[in-house]
């Protein structure tokens, strides 16, 4: 019997951007720029960091819509890494769009959340890579 050797290549890493401090009408465009270019350069996955962050407004609440519907339109996925901070969470929450993000606790589990929702996305009968 011949030797075999799988080398399907496993998911690519997601793009990770720690987002901290106040995200607000103030820093809507450096975040939004931020973002676009975390959007640009992801292999597929996206996981923003918001662990960090002191302060949320519903200028963040639509730059983070925004970038969900950004990903999607590439075939990427976005994840958001907590645990959530609760100004974020109680954001999401009022505004009932909690259900529209993913959302994971720790990093390998937002890789986990990815690489799941980029399988699912991928046309039946194609392979990875």
């Amino acid at each position: 019997m011949a030797d075999m050797t799988d080398h399907t290549p496993g998911p690519p890493e997601p793009t990770v951007l720690h987002l901290s401090g106040d995200l607000d009408h103030d820093s809507e465009r450096e975040l939004a720029e931020a973002v676009d270019a975390a959007v640009t350069r992801s292999t597929g996955a996206l996981v923003l960091d918001v662990s960090a962050v002191t302060f949320a407004d519903s200028s963040a609440l639509r730059t983070l819509v925004l970038t969900q519907q950004r990903t999607e339109a590439a075939g990427g996925v976005l994840v958001l890494l907590g645990p959530l901070a609760p100004v974020v969470r109680r954001l999401l929450e009022i505004t009932s769009t909690d259900g529209y993000f993913t959302v994971a606790e720790s990093l390998p589990q937002a890789r986990e959340a990815a690489a799941a929702a980029l399988l699912r996305r991928r046309p039946h009968g194609t392979e990875a890579g």
